[in-house]
C-alpha cells in the first residue's frame, strides 16, 4: 500500500516533531539515530502519496462511469485499521532500523514509541478519511460524465391509438362527413 508508506513517513517526521518540539534537539537526535536517508525517505512519501491518491482518483472515477450500482468496498473503519497497522508496522522497523545503524539499543526510543504508534494511527485515520472523500468525488463526477443509454422515446402512437385516433381526426376536420363540400352544392 503506497499510501502506507507515505502516511508512515508523515507520520514519523510529526512525531519527532510533538515527542522532541525543539527544533535544536530534534536536529541534534535525528543526527544521532541514522536519520540520514531522511531528504530521500520525504520525496519518496511525496511520490508513493500522490501515486496513492491518482490510483484512487482513477479507480473510483472509472468506478463511476460503469453502469449499474457502484460495489460497496471494505468499510472505511476497515481500511483506516488496515493501513495503521502497515503504517505502525512501518515505524517500528524503521525506528529499529535506525537505531541499530547508529549502535544505539532498540529499546532507546522511549516517548518516540508511543507517540510515534499515536500518530501513525492518527495520520492513518486521517489519510483514509481524505483518500475516501476523494474517491467519492471522483465517482461522483464518473456518474455525472456516464453516458446513458439512449432510450428510443414513442413519438408515434402505437397501432392501436391510430385506429381509434383517424376518425375522430377525419371528424374533426370536417373530412368524415359524407355531404358535398358547401362549394358545390351553393354553385
Amino acid at each position: 500500500m503506497t499510501q502506507a508508506v507515505a502516511g508512515a513517513v508523515v507520520g514519523h517526521m510529526l512525531a519527532y516533531v510533538l515527542a522532541v518540539p525543539n527544533p535544536t534537539a530534534r536536529v541534534a537526535l535525528l543526527g544521532a539515530t541514522g536519520h540520514a536517508y531522511w531528504t530521500e525517505a520525504i520525496a519518496a512519501a511525496l511520490v508513493l502519496g500522490l501515486v496513492s491518491l491518482a490510483a484512487t482518483l482513477r479507480c473510483q472515477f472509472r468506478a463511476g462511469l460503469s453502469p449499474g450500482r457502484p460495489v460497496p468496498g471494505e468499510s472505511v473503519a476497515g481500511v483506516a485499521g488496515r493501513l495503521a497497522g502497515f503504517q505502525v508496522a512501518i515505524y517500528l522497523v524503521q525506528e529499529t532500523l535506525e537505531r541499530l545503524e547508529a549502535g544505539l539499543p532498540p529499546h532507546t526510543l522511549g516517548r518516540l514509541l508511543v507517540v510515534g504508534v499515536g500518530v501513525q494511527v492518527a495520520i492513518a485515520a486521517l489519510l483514509t478519511l481524505l483518500l475516501t472523500l476523494a474517491g467519492r468525488a471522483a465517482e461522483a463526477v464518473g456518474r455525472a460524465l456516464r453516458r446513458v443509454p439512449c432510450r428510443r422515446e414513442a413519438t408515434e402512437l402505437p397501432l392501436v391509438d391510430l385506429v381509434v385516433a383517424w376518425p375522430s381526426r377525419l371528424l374533426a376536420t370536417g373530412l368524415g362527413c359524407r355531404a358535398p363540400p358547401h362549394s358545390l352544392v351553393a354553385g
